[in-house]
């Protein structure tokens, strides 16, 4: 199956690691293919500041 995901979905994820979101998105390899838009590494490097876990 095939599930489209943008940038808020992904946000989401990153920002409660414990959601069901973020356990679909994590741990659902082989059963999903995730599809996402162009612009999602524009905004994540956009608002990449904004996270902590993206900070190095």
């Amino acid at each position: 199956m095939k599930i489209i995901v943008d940038a808020n979905i992904v946000f989401s994820a990153i920002l409660n690691t414990n959601s069901k979101i973020a356990d679909l998105l994590l741990n659902s390899k082989g059963f999903f293919d995730f599809i996402a838009p162009d612009y999602l590494l524009t905004e994540t490097k956009k608002y990449s500041r904004r996270f902590p876990c993206f900070q190095k």
